[in-house]
């Protein structure tokens, strides 16, 4: 078959064509709405002439020739009428031949077909397909196609469809669909899907304006609108418009427009764990485990642990935020444990920080080496203790309470928040004072 023949002889050449196949326009970049992903199609009537003989060649040969093939209208589209595109035979679509020798396999060099029904079309360079119905469409360089409803788009090169119904998209280097329902999308190097519903996109690259299914597998997996599924698994995972699912697990896990950008629209992750050397939630987090070298929420933490040398939550509600210095920009309820621990304005629960503790206002306990609140409800236990107001405990070498029975004591002090607030100078002069009677 000569299409075997060629296959085998061309496939260094052939590959070489991939490397200058371009999927857009000249000069146009891809957007939400510009894939790359059209062929070709006629706006008005197609007609297929012979070339004229010029008058400066010799006379036809004689009647017994095949008589010259007349203009015929292939095809006729139901938009008003435009003035027809003349091209040549040997460009002319292969639709047009009969239907045994198309609608059940078709080969050919750069076939460009209108509406295929069969099995399966090959081509050794660029196939073109408008309406594609069958089992699979192979090209060694690129394979596109309008609308794709099929078992396999197979391409050593590009894959590109508006619509793909089946199976997969399988390329060595680029995959890309408007519309995508099927299993996988699988290649080396780039997969590209506008809505996605399937299994998986496996690559170095994935992306998707939405995408729907199990996980997106690669080295950046990104998606722009959002993401429903079970996982992102990679070196690079961004989901723009939030993450619901069970994981986010990379080198970066990321849900927001940028990392760490406290002007951005803030974008959720739901799920069960976000893991990665950063982790970070520009919205709120709601799952089990966030986890990282650093790990950020933006908003509310609400889950287990939080654990990274770097943590942080604008309002964390937890059983734990664990790390070098857990912070929280403003209520926090559960445990902070590290080398210092942090709530800027209240905390709830238990601090444990082996060098420091700070709490604007604290309610339970603060363990470590200092600890400094402006109010306490509860008890601090360290050498150094100090608060404005206590209604509680505190124990320590040296511990300072301004409204406290005594405002400074060795070993252990008492407060009942019963005093009425008082400036720095009147409870320095109070503090005199009581020196000066016992």
């Amino acid at each position: 078959m000569r299409f075997l023949l060629a296959l085998a002889l061309c496939p260094a050449a052939l590959l070489a064509l991939s490397s200058i196949a371009r999927a857009d326009a000249p000069g146009k970049s891809p957007t939400r709405d510009d894939f790359g992903t059209r062929p070709a199609r006629p706006s008005g009537p197609i007609e297929i002439v012979t070339p004229s003989p010029s008058t400066t060649q010799t006379p036809p040969a004689p009647p017994v020739a095949e008589p010259e093939a007349q203009p015929i209208v292939l095809e006729q589209r139901p938009e008003p009428m435009q003035q027809g595109r003349t091209i040549r035979q040997h460009e002319a679509p292969l639709a047009t031949a009969p239907a045994g020798d198309w609608a059940i396999l078709h080969a050919g060099l750069r076939p460009n077909i209108g509406t295929f029904g069969g099995i399966g079309t090959l081509a050794l360079a660029h196939a073109r397909t408008e309406r594609f119905y069958g089992g699979f469409s192979f090209s060694l360089v690129r394979n596109d196609a309008g609308t794709h409803a099929g078992a396999l788009q197979l391409a050593l090169g590009r894959n590109l469809a508006d619509t793909f119904v089946g199976v997969g998209q399988i390329s060595l280097s680029e995959n890309r669909a408007r519309t995508m329902r099927g299993i996988a999308q699988t290649t080396l190097a780039y997969n590209r899907a506008g809505d996605m519903i399937g299994v998986y996109q496996l690559a170095g690259y994935n992306r998707a304006n939405s995408f729907a299914g199990v996980a997106q597998i690669g080295g950046y997996n990104r998606t722009d609108d959002s993401f429903a599924g079970v996982a992102q698994i990679g070196i690079f995972d961004h989901a723009r418009r939030g993450f619901t699912g069970i994981a986010q697990v990379g080198v970066v896990a990321a849900t927001g427009e940028k990392l760490l950008d406290d002007g951005q629209p803030k974008q959720s992750f739901v799920g069960a764990a976000q893991v990665g050397v950063m982790s970070s939630a520009s919205g709120d987090f709601n799952g089990l485990v966030q986890a990282g070298f650093g790990a950020f929420a933006g908003e509310t933490f609400r889950g287990l642990v939080q654990i990274g040398v770097r943590n942080e939550a604008k309002v964390f509600k937890g059983v734990a935020q664990i790390g070098l210095g857990p912070l929280s920009q403003k209520e926090s309820y559960g445990l902070q444990i590290g080398g210092a621990a942090l709530a800027l304005e209240e905390h709830t629960g238990v601090q444990l920080g082996a060098a420091f503790n700070y709490a604007k206002s604290a309610s339970g306990a603060q363990i470590g080496v200092a600890n400094v609140t402006q109010e306490t409800n509860g008890v601090q236990i360290g050498l150094v203790n100090h608060t404005e107001r206590l209604r509680g405990l505190q124990i320590g070498l040296v511990n300072h309470a301004t409204d406290g029975v005594l405002p400074w004591t060795a070993i252990l002090n008492f407060g009942f928040g019963d005093a009425p607030e008082v400036s720095d100078e009147q409870s320095s002069a109070k503090g005199r004072a009581r020196t000066s009677v016992h």
